[in-house]
């Protein structure tokens, strides 16, 4: 079941019993519930826990296919239409590492066809323009194999990396938002938060170890 901003956040107050059961999100609350989650995500991207973005300046007008935890820096008057990457070339399978190990030995299996396969779980790409009012941030989830911008949200649409816990995720923003409601989150929710966020910077559940 899709899990959209607005579920996310009516769960997080439901664990701060601000909602009782049925109960809905007022206007005001809705909005700032969308804030602090498009602004949760961002704390992630730039906080590295997704991994380093690299700068890359663009300089001539055209087409380019940005590649993952790449930070596209428009710096043209220029039209530059950047594409998100739908594949990857695996070439880090040729390389063994101990944290990919996993019981394949030196037997590490390649990506899919030709050597290709999706880009990694949680990866980045940044677009900024100069020139111009472009500005955008997609992280790639894994569980659900499409790339998902999280700089803009609205409460009806899916909401970026729910789906691998709907529940964790709702715990992570009740947690953040708590001092907004002078309230305190329960363990099982203080848990289900660290949990959260543990198995997503711990990437032990990801081809790719970074």
């Amino acid at each position: 079941m899709v899990e959209t901003v607005g579920d996310i956040g009516t769960r997080a107050l439901k664990k701060l019993g601000v909602l009782r059961a049925g109960g809905e999100m007022t206007a005001a609350d809705a909005a700032d519930m969308l804030a602090s989650l498009a602004s949760q995500y961002m704390e992630w991207v730039t906080g590295g826990a997704f991994g380093r973005v690299y700068n890359t300046p663009v300089s001539t007008s055209g087409t380019i296919t940005a590649t993952p935890n790449q930070h596209v820096n428009i710096l043209t008057v220029d039209a530059v239409t950047v594409d998100l990457p739908a594949t990857v070339d695996w070439f880090y399978w040729k390389n063994w590492r101990p944290c990919r190990d996993y019981g394949w030995g030196l037997s590490v299996p390649y990506g899919g066809s030709d050597g290709l396969n999706v880009p990694r779980d949680k990866a980045v790409v940044m677009v900024t323009d100069q020139y111009g009012a472009t500005r955008a941030t997609y992280v790639y989830d894994g569980t659900v194999q499409r790339w998902m911008r999280v700089d803009t949200l609205t409460l009806t649409e899916e909401a970026p990396l729910s789906a691998r816990s709907p529940d964790g995720l709702a715990a992570v923003m009740a947690m953040r938002v708590s001092d907004d409601f002078g309230l305190q989150p329960g363990p099982a929710t203080v848990m289900a938060a660290n949990r959260y966020k543990l198995a997503l910077v711990s990437n032990h559940g990801n081809d790719d170890c970074g």
